[in-house]
């Protein structure tokens, strides 16, 4: 009987320990939430799934060329279009800076390498 008890306490212990409170993200600033809310109602169509080679929101490697060109650049394509995606993702009533919250949004969704 004790040595249930002391593995159900050393089981408890383990698994605490092995939860990590700290890992819960940190909450985004207004500009963000509401480049999230442009990301989620629009973007997420071709870029949750990388419909026509679009960066997969989060993933690092499809990310990391892009990025590295700047965001001016990244923000340019999404107001102008660039490859398959039409100007400002298709919704012409975003404004400039909408598009400008929705990139930088899926910018910080990648991860520093």
């Amino acid at each position: 009987m004790l040595r249930t008890i002391l593995i159900s306490l050393l089981c408890g212990t383990v698994l605490t320990a092995c939860s990590d409170e700290s890992a819960a993200p940190a909450p985004l600033s207004p500009a963000l939430e509401q480049g999230k809310a442009v990301v989620q109602g629009l973007c997420i169509n071709c870029h949750g799934q990388g419909i026509n080679n679009a960066p997969i929101l989060g993933n690092p490697k499809m990310w990391e060329k892009r990025i590295a060109q700047g965001e001016e650049v990244l923000i340019g394509h999404a107001l102008n279009g660039f490859n398959m995606m039409p100007p400002r993702g298709g919704n012409p009533a975003l404004t400039d800076e909408q598009i400008q919250r929705a990139v930088q949004y899926m910018i910080s969704l990648v991860p520093a390498s």
